[in-house]
Protein backbone atom coordinates (compact mmCIF):
# COMPACT_ATOMS: atom_id res chain seq x y z
CA UNK A 1 0.00 0.00 0.00
CA UNK A 2 2.89 2.36 0.64
CA UNK A 3 4.20 1.99 -3.10
CA UNK A 4 0.83 2.49 -4.13
CA UNK A 5 1.12 6.24 -2.27
CA UNK A 6 4.21 6.65 -3.20
CA UNK A 7 3.48 6.05 -6.73
CA UNK A 8 0.54 8.47 -6.61
CA UNK A 9 2.51 11.14 -4.57
CA UNK A 10 4.74 11.03 -7.87
CA UNK A 11 2.02 11.10 -9.84
CA UNK A 12 0.82 14.18 -8.22
CA UNK A 13 3.74 15.84 -8.14
CA UNK A 14 4.01 15.59 -12.27
CA UNK A 15 0.43 17.37 -12.20
CA UNK A 16 1.71 20.28 -9.54
CA UNK A 17 5.15 20.73 -11.59
CA UNK A 18 3.31 21.00 -14.65
CA UNK A 19 0.56 22.79 -13.41
CA UNK A 20 2.43 25.54 -10.84
CA UNK A 21 5.77 25.34 -10.44
CA UNK A 22 6.36 25.47 -14.96
CA UNK A 23 4.76 29.29 -14.20
CA UNK A 24 6.83 30.37 -12.01
CA UNK A 25 10.51 30.38 -13.60
CA UNK A 26 13.29 32.01 -12.27
CA UNK A 27 15.44 32.92 -15.33
CA UNK A 28 13.56 31.44 -17.04
CA UNK A 29 13.71 27.76 -15.34
CA UNK A 30 11.27 25.77 -13.30
CA UNK A 31 11.89 23.95 -10.71
CA UNK A 32 12.23 19.70 -11.11
CA UNK A 33 10.19 18.71 -7.91
CA UNK A 34 9.59 14.97 -9.50
CA UNK A 35 13.51 14.51 -9.36
CA UNK A 36 13.92 16.16 -5.67
CA UNK A 37 10.93 13.49 -4.95
CA UNK A 38 12.84 10.54 -6.65
CA UNK A 39 15.94 11.16 -5.28
CA UNK A 40 14.65 11.76 -1.33
CA UNK A 41 12.60 8.62 -1.67
CA UNK A 42 15.22 6.57 -3.64
CA UNK A 43 17.02 6.58 -0.28
CA UNK A 44 14.68 4.54 1.79
CA UNK A 45 12.84 2.42 -0.75
CA UNK A 46 14.11 -1.06 -2.51
CA UNK A 47 15.73 -1.12 -5.98
CA UNK A 48 13.00 -2.33 -7.45
CA UNK A 49 9.77 -1.05 -5.89
CA UNK A 50 11.67 2.72 -6.85
CA UNK A 51 12.50 2.14 -10.26
CA UNK A 52 9.17 0.61 -11.29
CA UNK A 53 7.48 4.21 -9.17
CA UNK A 54 10.33 6.02 -11.22
CA UNK A 55 9.09 4.40 -14.76
CA UNK A 56 5.67 5.16 -13.52
CA UNK A 57 6.10 8.49 -12.69
CA UNK A 58 8.52 9.09 -15.64
CA UNK A 59 5.35 7.94 -18.09
CA UNK A 60 3.36 10.22 -17.05
CA UNK A 61 5.46 12.67 -17.41
CA UNK A 62 6.26 11.68 -20.64
CA UNK A 63 2.28 11.76 -21.33
CA UNK A 64 1.61 15.21 -19.57
CA UNK A 65 4.43 17.11 -21.01
CA UNK A 66 4.87 15.63 -24.26
CA UNK A 67 8.17 15.44 -25.97
CA UNK A 68 10.19 11.79 -26.65
CA UNK A 69 7.82 9.60 -25.29
CA UNK A 70 9.81 7.41 -23.06
CA UNK A 71 12.81 9.75 -21.99
CA UNK A 72 11.31 10.90 -18.99
CA UNK A 73 10.72 7.39 -17.68
CA UNK A 74 14.19 5.71 -18.38
CA UNK A 75 16.06 8.87 -16.63
CA UNK A 76 13.31 7.94 -13.66
CA UNK A 77 14.16 4.66 -13.47
CA UNK A 78 17.75 4.72 -14.14
CA UNK A 79 18.30 7.79 -11.13
CA UNK A 80 15.75 6.13 -8.67
CA UNK A 81 16.96 2.65 -8.90
CA UNK A 82 21.02 3.48 -9.10
CA UNK A 83 20.58 5.60 -5.96
CA UNK A 84 18.25 2.75 -4.46
CA UNK A 85 21.29 0.70 -5.11
CA UNK A 86 23.57 2.87 -3.29
CA UNK A 87 21.66 3.95 -0.56
CA UNK A 88 23.47 1.38 2.40
CA UNK A 89 26.12 3.08 1.36
CA UNK A 90 25.50 7.20 1.49
CA UNK A 91 24.76 9.12 4.97
CA UNK A 92 21.13 10.03 4.20
CA UNK A 93 20.66 12.34 7.10
CA UNK A 94 22.92 15.35 5.72
CA UNK A 95 21.32 18.08 4.20
CA UNK A 96 24.54 18.53 2.10
CA UNK A 97 24.11 14.75 1.02
CA UNK A 98 20.49 15.96 -0.47
CA UNK A 99 22.04 18.97 -1.89
CA UNK A 100 24.88 16.89 -4.05
CA UNK A 101 22.40 14.07 -4.76
CA UNK A 102 19.91 16.07 -6.28
CA UNK A 103 22.77 18.19 -8.01
CA UNK A 104 24.00 14.86 -9.78
CA UNK A 105 20.60 13.80 -10.52
CA UNK A 106 19.49 16.87 -12.13
CA UNK A 107 23.02 17.33 -14.17
CA UNK A 108 21.93 13.63 -15.79
CA UNK A 109 18.66 14.71 -15.97
CA UNK A 110 19.21 17.52 -18.00
CA UNK A 111 22.27 16.19 -20.10
CA UNK A 112 19.94 13.15 -21.31
CA UNK A 113 17.22 16.00 -22.46
CA UNK A 114 19.94 18.32 -24.00
CA UNK A 115 21.13 15.72 -25.82
CA UNK A 116 17.41 14.08 -27.18
CA UNK A 117 16.06 17.41 -27.66
CA UNK A 118 18.87 18.69 -29.70
CA UNK A 119 19.01 15.38 -31.72
CA UNK A 120 15.40 15.53 -32.46
CA UNK A 121 14.21 18.95 -32.52
CA UNK A 122 17.73 20.55 -34.37
CA UNK A 123 18.14 23.15 -31.14
CA UNK A 124 20.24 25.56 -31.80
CA UNK A 125 21.00 27.54 -28.93
CA UNK A 126 22.69 24.47 -27.64
CA UNK A 127 25.25 26.94 -25.74
CA UNK A 128 22.12 28.58 -23.69
CA UNK A 129 20.85 24.90 -23.14
CA UNK A 130 24.28 23.88 -21.94
CA UNK A 131 24.44 27.18 -19.36
CA UNK A 132 20.87 26.58 -17.99
CA UNK A 133 20.77 22.70 -17.78
CA UNK A 134 24.75 22.18 -16.47
CA UNK A 135 24.39 24.99 -14.24
CA UNK A 136 21.37 26.95 -13.33
CA UNK A 137 18.69 24.23 -13.41
CA UNK A 138 20.74 22.05 -11.20
CA UNK A 139 21.90 24.28 -8.60
CA UNK A 140 18.21 25.69 -8.46
CA UNK A 141 16.65 22.32 -7.74
CA UNK A 142 19.57 21.71 -5.10
CA UNK A 143 18.92 24.32 -3.01
CA UNK A 144 15.19 23.56 -3.19
CA UNK A 145 15.90 20.35 -2.35
CA UNK A 146 17.48 20.77 0.90
CA UNK A 147 14.65 23.45 1.65
CA UNK A 148 12.07 20.30 1.04
CA UNK A 149 13.98 17.84 2.91
CA UNK A 150 14.29 19.93 6.14
CA UNK A 151 10.55 20.27 5.81
CA UNK A 152 9.65 16.72 5.06
CA UNK A 153 12.25 15.11 7.37
CA UNK A 154 9.75 13.34 9.46
CA UNK A 155 7.62 12.24 7.08
CA UNK A 156 10.95 11.03 4.94
CA UNK A 157 12.17 9.39 8.14
CA UNK A 158 8.85 7.27 8.53
CA UNK A 159 9.91 5.59 5.07
CA UNK A 160 13.10 4.44 7.11
CA UNK A 161 10.80 2.92 9.27
CA UNK A 162 8.76 1.11 7.46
Amino acid sequence: MKKVLLCLLGIFLVMIENSITNYLGILNISFNIVIIYMTIISLYVDEFEVGVIGAIVGLVKDVAVGGIFGVNGLILFAIAYSISHLRDKIYKESSITIFALVFITSLFDSMVNIATVSVVYHTYGLLNLAIKGIVIIPLANSLLSVFLYKISKKSVLKLKED
